[in-house]
């Protein structure tokens, strides 16, 4: 399970670069629908605390479980034709591998956004991450030193929680909703 996982785990960071968000709902009949995108910013932040790995260990990120749904677009603001709006959000992940909370980054962290939010866009993207749930991540021990296995074959798996700060890009086209991921 935990090498398929490993597995899958490379899969994603290899494609995080061109990750899509999920198709939305939009319809021709309602032209003032919103779309969401959703992407990793973690590359563009600093980090002062990150996570020291001993020779004998290494790390395995948290998998996000498929039915993480990304935010909706607040209805009241589809008339506003608003332009498109950047919210980043640094969200910390248990070791169970529940959101235990999170909190805006800015652009002085690291966020690509050119402005702030709407708070309604805030609120938003905070309601979605409060229902993520993850595979979670984990720090492998092995005994003696860290064989050229791929996975946690035969080391210790330690659950830790980590935080993780995505982007999410609402935007409107034409009167439609359209999903740019990332920004």
């Amino acid at each position: 399970m935990r090498f398929n996982s490993w597995m899958l785990s490379g899969c994603v960071v290899m494609l995080s670069a061109c990750a899509s968000a999920p198709p939305h709902a939009a319809t021709q009949d309602d032209p003032h629908t919103g779309a969401v995108g959703v992407r990793s910013i973690d590359k563009l932040l600093t980090a002062p605390e990150r996570m020291q790995l001993s020779d004998n260990e290494t790390f395995q990120m948290p998998l996000a479980e498929r039915d993480n749904a990304a935010p909706a677009y607040p209805r009241e603001l589809l008339a506003q034709r608003l332009a498109p709006q950047t919210v980043c959000l640094n969200v910390a992940i248990g070791a169970d591998g529940r959101v235990s909370g999170s909190h805006p980054v800015g652009s002085e962290q690291g966020c690509p956004a050119s402005m702030a939010a709407a708070p309604q866009f805030v609120e938003a993207a905070q309601a979605a991450v409060r229902q993520w749930r993850f595979d979670p991540a984990f720090r492998c021990v092995y005994p003696g030193a860290k064989p050229q296995e791929e996975g946690c074959v035969t080391g210790k798996e330690e659950a830790v929680a980590v935080s993780l700060a995505f982007s999410f890009v609402f935007e409107q086209k034409e009167g439609k909703g359209t999903v740019r991921v990332g920004g």
